[in-house]
């Protein structure tokens, strides 16, 4: 699993989802899950701007 941070998350359907938040991602770089960002988290690439899930 690939954990990465960004500010914002746009999904699929188009809606908005305002971070900062963790979007973890399946190696091929599908979309698993996201939270919202509330600490440092380990093993985390800061990457920022905005992740299209498709």
């Amino acid at each position: 699993m690939i954990k990465r941070g960004y500010h914002r998350l746009r999904t699929p359907e188009g809606r908005v989802v305002e971070g900062p938040l963790v979007v973890e991602l399946a190696e091929d770089g599908t979309l698993l899950s996201f939270h919202l960002l509330e600490q440092e988290e380990e093993a985390t690439e800061w990457i920022g701007g905005e992740f299209k899930a498709t």
